[in-house]
């Protein structure tokens, strides 16, 4: 079997693997198709003719404690039926693991347990609350936002990484492309309340609906700000609601009462860790000196912490004080390692480790498309 990147030669193959794996139709030929995402790994046969299966590797960046993150954001998984089971595949991602130089990489598993087997684990959770407009009755309206229609992207682009960075694994964007610019075309309104919130809208009239995609604020008064202008969407639809929203928003601090609301929550996606030494590094630790040894795997990591920095060594010889796979190392090193203990993938050697103090409960938050 052949792992290489493809190129725009082998776009027929790439559109009959597409349309086989989602049983979608395909205008195989179409002199106009290209391939998609930034690149599109794929698994050939020995003499590099018959495409196997093949996704996207989409590159981008993630906010980490402060630090940013290299991430492998993969889509379109697809592999041709008659060719499922035989690893190609798995091959493909032990490319990405073995072969690459991201940190992270990050994914929407149509099944997680198929991705835990390749090391992905849940991240987190997201919240979708929708909310009657009278259980906002006591925020105070005001009509202080402005509508963007493609003029200075850079202060929306500032609004949402200063926001993005209080989240672990949201995305750094350095492109407007999450804003419609044509918004009277497309129907989706970006509104921005004071250079310091804004929210994406889109009215289903039918439903009496205002969905907001996203909505980010910097501060109490800009939360209060950018919902009160929501409140002038009241006088002709009944609720409003929001979509993707951190499991722990400050949102629901402000709604009357949250019994008349619906609120429902769903995983946000998963991560594997690729680069254990630089997630360890770039973790935010607590200022006092600790020390802690893991084990992920085959690799024993050392870790000895003062003032706040991770000096971290490979030492196969060192006694652990807790042993995990990767998709467990996953989990904890992102999401904080509360709750260990009723974790299958982690065994704990050392009750009294600096480890559980050093990793508290986090919340990873990532809702771009790729």
């Amino acid at each position: 079997m052949i792992i290489r990147f493809l190129t725009q030669d082998d776009i027929i193959s790439h559109d009959k693997v597409s349309s086989q794996a989602f049983c979608s139709s395909c205008n195989v030929g179409d002199p106009e198709s290209v391939l998609p995402g930034e690149k599109v790994l794929g698994a050939f046969d020995d003499d590099n003719r018959t495409l196997f299966a093949d996704f996207e590797i989409n590159e981008r960046k993630c906010y980490y404690d402060g630090e940013i993150l290299t991430c492998a954001a993969i889509g379109g998984v697809a592999a041709k039926p008659e060719h499922r089971g035989k690893g190609a595949v798995t091959a493909l991602f032990e490319y990405l693991f073995n072969k690459t130089c991201y940190d992270i990489s990050i994914l929407y598993p149509f099944s997680e347990e198929y991705y835990r087997r390749l090391g992905y684990e849940r991240a987190g959770f997201c919240v979708n609350a929708e909310v009657p407009f009278a259980e906002l009755s006591k925020i105070k309206r005001n009509q202080d936002a402005v509508i963007y229609e493609g003029e200075n992207p850079e202060r929306l682009l500032e609004i949402y990484n200063k926001c993005a960075r209080r989240y672990r694994l949201c995305f750094v964007r350095d492109n407007t492309v999450a804003f419609s610019d044509k918004p009277y075309y497309s129907q989706k309104y970006t509104y921005i309340w004071k250079n310091s919130a804004y929210a994406i809208v889109r009215v289903d009239r039918d439903r009496s609906t205002v969905f907001v995609s996203e909505i980010y604020f910097d501060s109490l008064e800009s939360m209060l700000g950018i919902l009160g202008f929501l409140r002038n969407f009241e006088s002709n639809q009944t609720k409003v609601c929001f979509q993707k929203l951190p499991e722990n928003t400050p949102l629901f601090h402000v709604i009357r009462d949250i019994k008349k609301c619906d609120i429902r929550m769903y995983d946000t996606g998963a991560v594997r860790i690729l680069n254990v030494e630089k997630v360890l590094k770039a973790h935010r630790y607590p200022a006092s000196d600790s020390a802690f040894t893991m084990r992920i795997g085959d690799d024993l990591f050392c870790v000895a912490v003062k003032g706040g920095k991770a000096d971290v060594k490979k030492d196969p010889s060192a006694v652990p004080d807790v042993t995990m796979d990767i998709s467990t190392a996953s989990g904890v090193l992102l999401s904080g390692a509360d709750g260990a203990a009723y974790r299958p993938g982690l065994v704990i050697h050392n009750q009294q480790s600096d480890f559980f103090k050093l990793f508290p409960p986090k919340v990873p938050f990532f809702t771009d498309e790729f």
